[in-house]
């Protein structure tokens, strides 16, 4: 069954808080687990800097989208991220996502996208570059990654919506 991916709306705030507590207790490294409270979601929503996508199956969230818009004079630009439930991992959610999230950016004004990935996060590396990322530097050794046992880079990738 292809997932319903839509924008969000506050009758999505209590699925895409549990999807965030999701990836918090699972420590994915990914945005959504600073996410502690539903106010924070309610906030988003209101604030017209975020765009925020879910990705449902049988009603249930079992992904989420989010681009946040850069501050005045930079507002031509967004940094988005992405998280999907573990069953929905590597079965190209993230890809069906940025497919629909892209244009509206684009009719939001936002033609600059950028995305920090892991670089050990290969699933997140593959979507970016199978819709067009190019990938633009790297910080190096990050973060320490408990599970790994070492340190990962982030890798910057950036998009020209023409």
């Amino acid at each position: 069954m292809e997932p319903e991916v839509r924008e969000l709306t506050t009758d999505d705030i209590p699925a895409f808080f549990a999807l965030c507590r999701e990836m918090a207790e699972e420590g994915a490294g990914v945005g959504f687990v600073r996410i502690t409270n539903p106010e924070k979601i309610a906030d988003m929503l209101g604030d017209d800097r975020y765009f925020l996508l879910g990705a449902f199956v049988d009603g249930a969230m079992v992904g989420a989208f989010q681009a946040r818009r850069g501050e005045p004079g930079k507002e031509h630009s967004c940094h988005i991220a992405g998280a999907t439930t573990n069953s929905w991992r590597r079965k190209g959610l993230g890809r069906l996502m940025l497919e629909h999230a892209l244009p509206r950016l684009k009719d939001k004004g936002m033609w600059l996208i950028r995305a920090y990935v892991y670089s050990n996060n290969l699933p997140s590396i593959a979507a970016l570059l199978a819709a067009g990322f190019t990938w633009a530097g790297t910080v190096y050794k990050h973060q320490w990654n408990e599970k790994e046992q070492r340190y990962v880079d982030d890798l910057i990738f950036h998009k020209e919506l023409v």
